[in-house]
Parts: structure tokens; C-alpha cells; sequence
């Protein structure tokens, strides 16, 4: 009998502990939503917080947004070595970078992961992981091939390259990294939702009501450190190129008037947003790419009897306007060059 009543009050503390589990985890959620919202009221028009009910009307949207952001990310390959070895190695790293001094150029000229590294929190800490992003660019030309004993000359080609290589958000963990990234990427949906909405009641960029606006989103994004805000508001201007000039707005208390006439409510401007947030995949998305590359980065199709890799690929895009090759990353302290090293080859020319 002891037994069984020892099994059976088991089983309730069990019970009660999976149900205290899931309310805090319920609670947890609901804090994140709610903050989420407020940072994307500050960051977009805080006169939406004068519309009666305006958290619980925008709660099922951030909600969609979180979630997807949660799911894309979760989707970025990582983490990849990259190092020395890694060179000679991986096919991926090699594509990335032409030499073994490239990768330590790259990574030991990041400001964030040279800060990681000499933080005394982080003394005994080997290796940091980080988001590192790229820019990609196919080249069409002429080059030589290897054809049986002979060599053909003037054969066409693609070339593919990776340049502007950025180390963000290092960190101890790769969770640490993907948490970060989430935030980032949320920031970046704001943004881009902030010129959707409101650049309609700004004729030209410079007026003194939109550097207001422009100031408060940036005020907020420094919060991820320079790198971060610079990647953040080169998503911004690649944006504001494409969509060029907008109208002109006249404030008042109520809304702001366009050059239509027809005066722009708070009201106006959450439902704006809340069927942006609701459909987070127009505006943000991954892409798969498959390349089969050389070790000399030129790209070759799948029948083609010339030695190649296949390299797997994630671009992230924003907007249709800003893409970006990522991958988490995995970069030893031990091959970081000292600033010493780093400066004086920075300071030399090419023929020393």
C-alpha cells in the first residue's frame, strides 16, 4: 500500500511540475511578445500606444513574426570551422577565402571578436563563435581548362567571389550567437516596416521630421554594438535607394496629412504594421544555394568532368533589396594576429 501511494504522489509532484514548467515557459512568452511590442511602437510611431487596445491588436502578429524569425534562424548552418585546417579541408571555407592569411585578415581585423577575446570574462575561453556574413558575386570571363593531356585556352567561365566578409555578435555559445541574430533580425523587420509605413509622409529623406525618426531607430539599434548598426542601416539605405523619394506630410495632433489631402491615424498606421508582421516571409527570407565550385572558385555544372566541390550555401534576404551570404562560425584565439602583427602587415605594400 505504501508503495502505491509513493507511485501515485510521484506521479502528482510530476504532474504539477511539467504544469509549473509550462506556465512559466506561457510567462516567459508573454514577456517577450509584450516587449516586442513596445520596442516595435518605439521604433515605428509611438502615437499607436494612444490606440485603445493596441498591444492585444498587435499581439498575433508579433507573435507570426517571432515565430518565423525563430524558424529561419534555426535553419542557418553552423557552427563551421574556420581556421587553418579548416582551409585545406572544408570546401566552404576554402570558397569564402583564397588564403590562410585571408582568414586571419578577416577575423583578426573584427573590432567585436578582438573586444571577445581581451574581455576578462573571457580569458580562458579557447575559440568564439560568431555570425559571419558576405557579399557574393559571379564573374563571367575567359580561362583555361584541363582536357584530357591538353590544356584549352580561352574557355568560358563563371567565377564566383566572397568579398566585404563581416564577424558580428561573437560569443561563448552558439545559441548565445542564434539569440542574437533573432533580435538583430527582428530589428531589421522593424526597420523595414518603419519605410514601408511612415516614409509615405516624407517627401525626401533629409527633412528634419524624418532625421528625427531615422535618429530614434538608430538610438535603439546601437544596442547591438557599431557592427551590428552598421549592418542594420546598410539594410536601411539599400532600401531607401530602391524605393527613391516619398511625399511630403503636414503634422497635426490627430495624424499626419499627406500630400493627398487625407490624414494618416495611429490607427492607420497599426493596422499598417500588423498585416506587415503578419506576413514576416515578404519582407525576409532565406535562400538555399548550391553551387559546385573549383579550388580556384569557378563554377562548374554537375556533368562537368573537372574537380569540384559541392558547397551548400544561405543567403539572407531583405526586402528584395539586401542579401547576404551567412554562416555561424567557429574561430580559434590562437590564430588571431596580434595587433603588432596585424598593423605592420596592414602598413605594408604589395611588392614588399
Amino acid at each position: 500500500m505504501k508503495s502505491i501511494f509513493k507511485y501515485l504522489l510521484f506521479g502528482l509532484r510530476t504532474k504539477l511540475g511539467k504544469r509549473r514548467a509550462a506556465k512559466a515557459l506561457e510567462r516567459r512568452k508573454i514577456a517577450t511578445v509584450n516587449a516586442a511590442i513596445d520596442h516595435l511602437v518605439d521604433g515605428i510611431d509611438p502615437n499607436m500606444r494612444f490606440v485603445i487596445g493596441y498591444n492585444k491588436k498587435l499581439t498575433e502578429a508579433v507573435k507570426t513574426a517571432l515565430d518565423y524569425i525563430d524558424r529561419l534562424v534555426e535553419e542557418i548552418p553552423g557552427p563551421v570551422e574556420f581556421n587553418k585546417k579548416a582551409f585545406g579541408a572544408n570546401p566552404l571555407v576554402n570558397a569564402f577565402f583564397a588564403t590562410t592569411s585571408d582568414i586571419q585578415k578577416t577575423f583578426s581585423q573584427s573590432e567585436a571578436l578582438r573586444a571577445f577575446f581581451e574581455d576578462s570574462m573571457n580569458v580562458n575561453v579557447d575559440e568564439g563563435f560568431a555570425l559571419m556574413c558576405a557579399e557574393k558575386k559571379e564573374h563571367s570571363g575567359f580561362g583555361m581548362e584541363l582536357e584530357g593531356d591538353f590544356i584549352k585556352k580561352d574557355v568560358p567561365q563563371v567565377s564566383v567571389n566572397f568579398f566585404a566578409h563581416k564577424i558580428l555578435v561573437p560569443a561563448t555559445t552558439e545559441k548565445v550567437v542564434r539569440s542574437s541574430l533573432k533580435q538583430c533580425i527582428f530589428d531589421a523587420l522593424i526597420s523595414n516596416t518603419f519605410e514601408h509605413v511612415m516614409a509615405k509622409h516624407v517627401r525626401e529623406g533629409g527633412s528634419e521630421e524624418y532625421r528625427k525618426m531615422l535618429d530614434r531607430s538608430y538610438k535603439a539599434n546601437q544596442a547591438w554594438g557599431q557592427e551590428l548598426t552598421d549592418l542594420l542601416l546598410s539594410i536601411r539605405a539599400d532600401v531607401m535607394t530602391r524605393n527613391g523619394s516619398t511625399r511630403k506630410v503636414t503634422n497635426n495632433k490627430h495624424g499626419m496629412e499627406s500630400s493627398s489631402g487625407y490624414i494618416e491615424t495611429p490607427d492607420d498606421h497599426l493596422e499598417q504594421v500588423k498585416n506587415i508582421l503578419a506576413h514576416p516571409e515578404t519582407m525576409i527570407r532565406l535562400n538555399h544555394i548550391t553551387l559546385n565550385l573549383t579550388r580556384m572558385g569557378v563554377k562548374v555544372d554537375d556533368n562537368s568532368t573537372r574537380s569540384a566541390s559541392k558547397i551548400e550555401l544561405t543567403e539572407l534576404e531583405i526586402n528584395d533589396v539586401w542579401r547576404r551570404i551567412i554562416v555561424i562560425v567557429k574561430y580559434p584565439r590562437n590564430e588571431m594576429l596580434a595587433k603588432n602583427d596585424f598593423f605592420s602587415n596592414a602598413a605594408r605594400t604589395p611588392c614588399e
